[in-house]
């Protein structure tokens, strides 16, 4: 399959109180309200490319990853990956411009991972 890669100006970081479908096995809704304090969020960041979402979730077993899942515009999941490096996310900044851009999920304690646009489009084609 070709890889696609979307443009900056395609992502917005959006909030959420539910995934728009399934939520893979072995992870969890899970949103900080702050970095520095325990108390979950009523929604949870997420990543908008049109009518796809990217849901950054959190592992059941608190590994210090997200489990990011690309969700199609009918909900179904069409991608699912660990992204190590941070966990129980509370914020989402994009960088860039075009398709040289990023998207940074920031979690717990401050701790950041960051996709590249190429990683997301990636994710979009089942990859």
């Amino acid at each position: 399959m070709d890889s696609y890669c979307p443009t900056m100006e395609m992502l917005q970081p959006i909030h959420m109180q539910s995934p728009p479908g399934p939520t893979p096995d072995g992870l969890k809704v899970a949103a900080l309200q702050d970095p520095d304090s325990l108390q979950m969020a009523r929604s949870c960041p997420v990543v908008s490319i049109g009518s796809f979402i990217l849901w950054p979730f959190s592992y059941y077993d608190n590994r210090v990853s997200f489990g990011m899942v690309m969700y199609d515009p009918l909900g179904k999941v069409l991608a699912v990956k660990e992204v190590r490096g941070a966990r129980y996310i509370w914020q989402i900044t994009t960088n860039g411009r075009g398709m040289d851009g990023s998207v940074t999920f920031t979690g717990q304690a401050r701790q950041s991972v960051t996709m590249t646009c190429m990683e997301i489009g990636a994710m979009m084609t089942g990859g």
